[in-house]
Protein backbone atom coordinates (compact mmCIF):
# COMPACT_ATOMS: atom_id res chain seq x y z
CA UNK A 1 0.00 0.00 0.00
CA UNK A 2 2.83 2.45 0.49
CA UNK A 3 4.46 1.92 -2.82
CA UNK A 4 1.18 2.63 -4.50
CA UNK A 5 0.18 5.57 -2.39
CA UNK A 6 4.26 6.56 -3.18
CA UNK A 7 3.63 5.62 -6.90
CA UNK A 8 -0.07 8.03 -7.00
CA UNK A 9 1.25 11.16 -5.03
CA UNK A 10 4.11 10.89 -7.74
CA UNK A 11 1.80 10.45 -10.71
CA UNK A 12 -0.11 12.79 -9.80
CA UNK A 13 2.90 15.44 -9.36
CA UNK A 14 3.97 14.78 -12.39
CA UNK A 15 0.69 15.75 -13.48
CA UNK A 16 0.60 18.79 -11.97
CA UNK A 17 4.06 19.73 -13.02
CA UNK A 18 3.13 19.49 -16.80
CA UNK A 19 -0.57 21.43 -16.32
CA UNK A 20 1.90 24.13 -14.45
CA UNK A 21 4.31 23.85 -17.46
CA UNK A 22 1.78 24.17 -20.39
CA UNK A 23 -0.11 26.77 -18.64
CA UNK A 24 3.06 28.99 -18.44
CA UNK A 25 3.74 28.49 -22.10
CA UNK A 26 0.52 29.16 -22.51
CA UNK A 27 0.48 32.68 -20.82
CA UNK A 28 4.10 33.54 -22.67
CA UNK A 29 2.47 32.73 -25.85
CA UNK A 30 -0.79 35.24 -24.30
CA UNK A 31 1.75 37.87 -23.54
CA UNK A 32 3.47 37.61 -26.81
CA UNK A 33 0.66 37.45 -28.60
CA UNK A 34 -0.55 40.65 -26.90
CA UNK A 35 2.63 42.79 -27.34
CA UNK A 36 2.79 41.80 -31.09
CA UNK A 37 -1.33 43.15 -31.31
CA UNK A 38 -0.29 45.94 -29.27
CA UNK A 39 2.82 46.76 -31.52
CA UNK A 40 0.61 46.62 -34.52
CA UNK A 41 -2.24 48.68 -33.14
CA UNK A 42 0.31 51.83 -32.38
CA UNK A 43 2.16 51.70 -35.66
CA UNK A 44 -1.71 51.44 -37.53
CA UNK A 45 -2.44 54.25 -35.14
CA UNK A 46 0.76 56.08 -35.65
CA UNK A 47 0.90 56.07 -39.54
CA UNK A 48 -2.75 56.78 -39.34
CA UNK A 49 -2.05 60.12 -37.48
CA UNK A 50 0.72 61.04 -40.02
CA UNK A 51 -1.47 60.85 -42.93
CA UNK A 52 -3.66 63.43 -40.91
CA UNK A 53 -1.21 65.78 -39.86
CA UNK A 54 -0.48 65.82 -43.90
CA UNK A 55 -3.74 66.15 -44.94
CA UNK A 56 -4.14 68.98 -42.61
CA UNK A 57 -1.04 70.89 -43.65
CA UNK A 58 -1.74 70.28 -47.26
CA UNK A 59 -5.55 71.96 -46.80
CA UNK A 60 -3.20 74.52 -45.34
CA UNK A 61 -0.69 74.82 -48.50
CA UNK A 62 -1.03 72.44 -51.05
CA UNK A 63 2.19 73.04 -52.43
CA UNK A 64 3.90 71.79 -49.13
CA UNK A 65 6.15 68.46 -49.64
CA UNK A 66 8.10 68.26 -46.74
CA UNK A 67 6.46 65.64 -44.85
CA UNK A 68 8.05 64.33 -42.08
CA UNK A 69 11.29 62.36 -40.89
CA UNK A 70 12.02 60.32 -37.88
CA UNK A 71 9.10 61.62 -35.80
CA UNK A 72 8.95 60.06 -32.52
CA UNK A 73 4.90 59.63 -31.27
CA UNK A 74 4.83 57.65 -28.16
CA UNK A 75 8.00 55.99 -28.44
CA UNK A 76 7.12 54.98 -32.38
CA UNK A 77 8.51 56.12 -34.61
CA UNK A 78 6.95 58.14 -37.91
CA UNK A 79 8.35 59.26 -41.41
CA UNK A 80 5.85 60.32 -44.01
CA UNK A 81 7.07 61.04 -47.84
CA UNK A 82 5.15 63.01 -50.14
CA UNK A 83 5.24 63.01 -53.75
CA UNK A 84 3.82 64.25 -57.07
CA UNK A 85 2.30 61.75 -59.09
CA UNK A 86 0.65 61.43 -62.87
CA UNK A 87 -1.08 58.01 -62.74
CA UNK A 88 -4.54 59.34 -63.55
CA UNK A 89 -4.89 61.14 -66.98
CA UNK A 90 -7.91 63.36 -66.15
CA UNK A 91 -6.30 64.77 -63.30
CA UNK A 92 -3.14 65.27 -65.06
CA UNK A 93 -0.35 65.88 -62.63
CA UNK A 94 -2.76 67.23 -60.24
CA UNK A 95 -2.50 64.02 -58.07
CA UNK A 96 -0.29 63.33 -54.62
CA UNK A 97 0.79 60.29 -52.97
CA UNK A 98 1.01 60.39 -48.92
CA UNK A 99 2.77 57.58 -47.28
CA UNK A 100 2.78 57.48 -43.65
CA UNK A 101 5.09 54.52 -42.22
CA UNK A 102 5.17 53.57 -38.48
CA UNK A 103 7.63 51.03 -36.77
CA UNK A 104 6.98 49.96 -32.63
CA UNK A 105 9.00 47.62 -31.44
CA UNK A 106 10.16 45.87 -34.59
CA UNK A 107 6.43 46.47 -36.15
CA UNK A 108 6.38 48.75 -39.00
CA UNK A 109 2.86 49.47 -40.84
CA UNK A 110 2.29 51.85 -44.05
CA UNK A 111 -0.51 53.75 -45.37
CA UNK A 112 -0.84 55.32 -48.92
CA UNK A 113 -2.90 58.00 -49.78
CA UNK A 114 -3.58 59.05 -52.98
CA UNK A 115 -4.93 62.72 -53.00
CA UNK A 116 -6.42 64.49 -56.22
CA UNK A 117 -5.83 68.26 -56.23
CA UNK A 118 -8.42 70.52 -58.19
CA UNK A 119 -6.15 72.63 -61.11
CA UNK A 120 -6.18 76.30 -61.12
CA UNK A 121 -7.60 77.73 -63.84
CA UNK A 122 -4.84 80.68 -63.74
CA UNK A 123 -2.29 78.46 -64.54
CA UNK A 124 -4.21 76.97 -67.75
CA UNK A 125 -5.09 77.89 -71.63
CA UNK A 126 -7.78 75.46 -72.03
CA UNK A 127 -10.39 73.22 -69.51
CA UNK A 128 -13.14 71.63 -71.19
CA UNK A 129 -15.35 68.45 -70.41
CA UNK A 130 -14.92 67.57 -73.67
CA UNK A 131 -12.51 66.81 -76.44
CA UNK A 132 -10.35 69.60 -78.65
CA UNK A 133 -10.01 68.50 -81.90
CA UNK A 134 -7.38 70.77 -84.59
CA UNK A 135 -6.10 73.29 -81.86
CA UNK A 136 -3.14 74.67 -80.89
CA UNK A 137 -2.06 75.37 -77.45
CA UNK A 138 0.87 77.74 -77.23
CA UNK A 139 2.51 78.64 -73.56
CA UNK A 140 3.96 82.86 -73.42
CA UNK A 141 6.68 82.15 -75.12
CA UNK A 142 4.23 80.88 -77.86
CA UNK A 143 5.75 77.48 -78.15
CA UNK A 144 3.65 74.12 -77.83
CA UNK A 145 3.00 72.92 -74.33
CA UNK A 146 -0.01 71.02 -74.36
CA UNK A 147 0.49 70.87 -70.37
CA UNK A 148 -1.46 74.03 -70.31
CA UNK A 149 -4.62 71.55 -71.54
CA UNK A 150 -7.05 69.59 -69.54
CA UNK A 151 -9.65 68.15 -71.69
CA UNK A 152 -12.31 65.10 -70.89
CA UNK A 153 -12.60 66.65 -67.44
CA UNK A 154 -15.02 64.93 -65.19
CA UNK A 155 -17.02 68.10 -64.19
CA UNK A 156 -16.98 71.94 -64.72
CA UNK A 157 -14.68 72.97 -61.99
CA UNK A 158 -16.46 75.21 -58.99
CA UNK A 159 -16.97 79.11 -60.16
CA UNK A 160 -18.34 82.11 -59.14
CA UNK A 161 -20.59 82.48 -62.40
CA UNK A 162 -22.73 85.21 -60.61
CA UNK A 163 -19.66 87.35 -59.89
CA UNK A 164 -18.40 87.44 -63.10
CA UNK A 165 -22.02 88.25 -64.53
CA UNK A 166 -22.29 90.90 -62.22
CA UNK A 167 -19.80 93.28 -63.80
CA UNK A 168 -21.28 92.63 -67.02
CA UNK A 169 -24.47 94.13 -65.84
CA UNK A 170 -22.29 96.78 -63.92
CA UNK A 171 -20.58 97.33 -67.18
CA UNK A 172 -24.02 97.33 -69.95
CA UNK A 173 -22.53 94.88 -71.53
CA UNK A 174 -25.62 92.13 -71.18
CA UNK A 175 -26.93 90.78 -74.54
CA UNK A 176 -30.28 89.09 -74.43
CA UNK A 177 -29.78 87.29 -77.48
CA UNK A 178 -27.56 85.84 -80.47
CA UNK A 179 -24.21 88.46 -80.76
CA UNK A 180 -21.95 89.63 -84.01
CA UNK A 181 -19.64 91.92 -81.79
CA UNK A 182 -18.47 94.65 -83.93
CA UNK A 183 -14.67 95.32 -84.50
CA UNK A 184 -12.94 96.14 -81.31
CA UNK A 185 -15.60 95.37 -79.36
CA UNK A 186 -16.41 96.21 -76.50
CA UNK A 187 -14.50 99.61 -76.76
CA UNK A 188 -12.34 101.32 -79.30
CA UNK A 189 -9.70 102.95 -76.37
CA UNK A 190 -6.56 101.26 -77.08
CA UNK A 191 -5.87 101.62 -73.19
CA UNK A 192 -8.77 99.40 -72.39
CA UNK A 193 -8.88 96.72 -74.59
CA UNK A 194 -9.23 93.64 -72.33
CA UNK A 195 -9.31 95.77 -69.01
CA UNK A 196 -12.52 97.85 -67.94
CA UNK A 197 -10.09 99.51 -65.29
CA UNK A 198 -6.71 98.84 -66.04
CA UNK A 199 -5.93 100.29 -62.65
CA UNK A 200 -7.75 98.29 -61.02
CA UNK A 201 -6.87 95.11 -62.92
CA UNK A 202 -11.22 94.75 -63.89
CA UNK A 203 -11.92 93.07 -67.16
CA UNK A 204 -14.32 93.94 -69.93
CA UNK A 205 -17.21 91.67 -69.37
CA UNK A 206 -19.71 90.59 -71.83
CA UNK A 207 -22.27 88.22 -71.32
CA UNK A 208 -23.99 86.73 -74.33
CA UNK A 209 -27.68 84.74 -73.31
CA UNK A 210 -27.19 83.26 -76.64
CA UNK A 211 -24.44 82.63 -79.73
CA UNK A 212 -21.26 84.31 -79.92
CA UNK A 213 -20.15 84.96 -83.76
CA UNK A 214 -17.12 86.57 -84.00
CA UNK A 215 -16.41 87.64 -87.43
CA UNK A 216 -13.24 87.13 -89.84
CA UNK A 217 -11.23 89.84 -89.22
CA UNK A 218 -12.73 91.36 -86.20
CA UNK A 219 -10.59 91.93 -82.50
CA UNK A 220 -13.04 91.37 -79.46
CA UNK A 221 -11.58 91.27 -76.05
CA UNK A 222 -12.37 90.65 -72.49
CA UNK A 223 -14.32 88.23 -70.72
CA UNK A 224 -16.99 86.69 -72.53
CA UNK A 225 -19.84 84.56 -70.77
CA UNK A 226 -21.65 82.73 -73.69
CA UNK A 227 -24.75 80.70 -72.59
CA UNK A 228 -24.75 78.72 -76.19
CA UNK A 229 -21.96 78.42 -78.64
CA UNK A 230 -18.82 80.18 -79.85
CA UNK A 231 -17.94 80.50 -83.38
CA UNK A 232 -14.80 82.23 -84.47
CA UNK A 233 -14.44 82.74 -88.00
CA UNK A 234 -11.24 82.18 -90.11
CA UNK A 235 -8.80 84.99 -88.62
CA UNK A 236 -10.87 86.30 -85.89
CA UNK A 237 -9.12 87.12 -82.55
CA UNK A 238 -10.03 87.23 -79.43
CA UNK A 239 -8.16 88.99 -76.34
CA UNK A 240 -9.22 87.27 -73.15
CA UNK A 241 -11.50 84.17 -72.06
CA UNK A 242 -14.08 82.42 -73.12
CA UNK A 243 -16.51 81.05 -70.67
CA UNK A 244 -19.18 78.27 -71.90
CA UNK A 245 -20.82 77.49 -68.83
CA UNK A 246 -23.63 75.10 -70.42
CA UNK A 247 -23.51 71.59 -70.86
CA UNK A 248 -22.64 70.33 -74.52
CA UNK A 249 -21.71 73.56 -76.03
CA UNK A 250 -19.12 73.85 -78.36
CA UNK A 251 -16.30 76.52 -79.45
CA UNK A 252 -15.82 75.83 -83.72
CA UNK A 253 -14.19 77.65 -86.35
CA UNK A 254 -16.33 79.40 -88.85
CA UNK A 255 -16.44 80.11 -92.56
CA UNK A 256 -15.08 83.10 -93.95
CA UNK A 257 -11.03 83.93 -94.13
CA UNK A 258 -9.43 80.34 -94.67
CA UNK A 259 -6.76 82.10 -92.02
CA UNK A 260 -6.66 80.28 -87.94
CA UNK A 261 -8.49 82.35 -85.63
CA UNK A 262 -7.03 82.55 -82.22
CA UNK A 263 -7.64 83.25 -78.36
CA UNK A 264 -5.43 84.84 -77.09
CA UNK A 265 -6.37 84.27 -73.12
CA UNK A 266 -7.94 81.55 -72.71
CA UNK A 267 -11.20 78.80 -72.82
CA UNK A 268 -12.97 77.03 -70.32
CA UNK A 269 -16.09 75.11 -71.63
CA UNK A 270 -18.33 73.26 -70.53
CA UNK A 271 -18.14 70.97 -74.11
CA UNK A 272 -15.70 70.52 -76.96
CA UNK A 273 -13.55 72.92 -79.41
CA UNK A 274 -13.42 71.84 -82.87
CA UNK A 275 -10.94 73.37 -84.87
CA UNK A 276 -11.82 71.73 -88.40
CA UNK A 277 -11.84 73.48 -91.11
CA UNK A 278 -8.84 75.92 -90.98
CA UNK A 279 -7.62 76.25 -87.10
CA UNK A 280 -7.60 77.65 -83.58
CA UNK A 281 -5.04 78.32 -81.84
CA UNK A 282 -4.95 79.57 -77.99
CA UNK A 283 -2.58 81.11 -76.87
CA UNK A 284 -1.77 81.50 -73.06
CA UNK A 285 -2.16 84.47 -71.60
CA UNK A 286 -1.08 84.56 -67.88
CA UNK A 287 -2.69 88.26 -66.72
CA UNK A 288 -5.89 87.39 -68.27
CA UNK A 289 -6.06 83.83 -66.59
CA UNK A 290 -5.13 85.12 -63.69
CA UNK A 291 -7.77 87.67 -63.47
CA UNK A 292 -10.64 85.33 -64.61
CA UNK A 293 -8.97 82.20 -62.10
CA UNK A 294 -9.75 84.96 -59.37
CA UNK A 295 -13.40 83.54 -60.14
CA UNK A 296 -12.90 80.46 -59.17
CA UNK A 297 -13.96 79.25 -56.13
CA UNK A 298 -12.24 77.08 -53.88
CA UNK A 299 -12.02 73.59 -53.57
CA UNK A 300 -10.31 71.25 -51.12
CA UNK A 301 -7.94 68.58 -52.55
CA UNK A 302 -10.02 65.04 -52.42
CA UNK A 303 -8.98 61.65 -51.60
CA UNK A 304 -9.01 58.99 -54.26
CA UNK A 305 -7.87 55.65 -52.44
CA UNK A 306 -6.93 54.89 -49.14
CA UNK A 307 -5.21 51.74 -48.31
CA UNK A 308 -2.71 50.16 -45.57
CA UNK A 309 0.26 48.28 -47.11
CA UNK A 310 0.93 44.41 -46.10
Amino acid sequence: MGKALLMVILGFSALIGTVTLNLSRRGLESVQTFSDQYATLAARNAATSGVYMSLSRLYRNDTWRSGFTNLNLNNTTLNVDIQDRNENPLLSSMELLVLSSATYANTTKTIEVRLGLPPDLADLAVFVTDTVDNVTILDESRNPDPSLLIQNAPEMLPFDKAGLAALAVAQNHVINGDFLPPDNWPTNDPTKDFYWDLANDVPNVTHVKGNLTVEGGRNVYGIFIVEGNATLDGNSRLEGVLYLPNPGTIVIHGGGDPKESTVTGGIFANGSINGTGNHITVGYESDYMEIFGGFQLGQNMFIISWRESI
